[in-house]
């Protein structure tokens, strides 16, 4: 997690957003975004909650550690979803970098003007956290992983290929399953001609045939 994850957080003590200014002006989003290395650390479970962020590229898993150390993901979070409100003024839980990421900082108290609505994004978070509960609950590993596969997509509803970005063992962390049962998944789906897998480590997706897709997460 490095010495430096500390920093994202801390530094919107210092950003013009803590003033309490409206971004406004593309120019003035770009100027105080900030850019992450894949698997970089933006905040730890038990540091003051100062910020929200809006991711502008790439993808961040939050996530959360078991008393036996596991890692157990809660979600992505990718191009223009929110995450890092909390309830109270502590984290409880981790957001790392998925990938290249740039994320931009707001600063999170009542007296700050932000140009977001944070009950919208609560109950945004709310459905997706119940959404992924049912598919964990009451669905098999080949089923999950379809549901999986077509969020992603739904992400890119124009696009028939797509950067999935994320690695098999987080697929495997927010799914509960285990790494060789996603991989097994995958080869299933394409056997299937469901979709195929493109790119040095296969994340990049194209999809076949996305009505059978659909079907298999019902």
């Amino acid at each position: 997690m490095g010495a430096t994850h500390m920093l994202y957080d801390h530094t919107i003590q210092q950003h013009p957003a803590a003033a309490g200014h409206r971004y406004g002006a593309a120019a003035t989003a770009r100027d105080h975004s900030i850019r992450l290395k894949a698997d970089e650390t933006i905040y730890s479970e038990g540091e003051n909650a100062l910020a929200i962020y809006q991711v502008e590229a790439g993808a961040v898993r939050i996530y959360r550690l078991t008393a036996s150390g596991q890692r157990y993901i809660l979600s992505f979070c990718g191009k223009g979803e929110w995450f890092g409100l909390e309830t109270g003024n502590v984290r409880t839980d981790f957001a790392e970098a998925v990938c290249e990421t740039c994320i931009r900082p707001f600063r999170a108290n009542r007296d700050a003007i932000v140009p977001i609505d944070l009950l919208h994004i609560a109950l945004t978070n709310l459905a997706k956290a119940q959404h992924k509960q049912l598919v964990i609950t009451e669905q098999s590993a080949l089923k999950r992983v379809a549901a999986f596969v077509f969020e992603m997509a739904d992400r890119h509803p124009e696009d028939r290929e797509f950067d999935m970005m994320m690695s098999r063992t987080d697929i495997a962390d927010y799914l509960g399953l285990t790494v060789e049962t996603v991989a097994r998944c995958f080869t299933k789906l394409r056997e299937k001609r469901i979709l195929c897998l493109n790119g040095k480590l296969q994340r990049i997706v194209r999809l076949l045939d996305r009505d059978a897709l659909i079907a298999l997460t019902s």
